[in-house]
């Protein structure tokens, strides 16, 4: 089961690089509608980036989590800068901050996990 998680790691890397360097303008998704007062794209973006600190929290000690939290924060942040070179994307701050809302989730998760799982044993 642990050999599974360490192939999920970069298989969900690449499957967020994916998404968004692929082009959307054909495709008929509509993103912007809001949601609670937020566009719902950026609400796409804050959720897809949650998955990497519990996929982080699975795989490394507790001990590594500035470590997988500073990665975390340069993925994003690398992720959103390749709109700026795409020229059939558009690069947003607000898609930036949603990023790192997903990763700050995520990480919350992180630490969550662990007070639960110190009260067990």
């Amino acid at each position: 089961m642990k050999k599974l998680f360490k192939i999920a790691i970069p298989a969900y890397l690449l499957f967020v690089v994916f998404l968004l360097v692929m082009p959307t303008s054909g495709t008929g998704i509509k993103l912007n509608f809001n949601f609670l007062g937020i566009r719902s794209d950026h609400w796409v973006h804050a959720i897809m980036f949650v998955p990497f600190m519990i996929l982080c929290r699975i795989n490394f000690k507790r001990e590594q989590f500035i470590i997988c939290l500073l990665f975390g924060i340069a993925f994003a942040s690398l992720c959103e800068s390749l709109h700026y070179f795409l020229p059939y994307r558009s690069f947003d701050i607000h898609d930036f901050y949603a990023n790192f809302c997903g990763i700050t989730i995520g990480s919350l998760t992180f630490l969550l996990q662990d007070k639960v799982a110190k009260r067990i044993q």
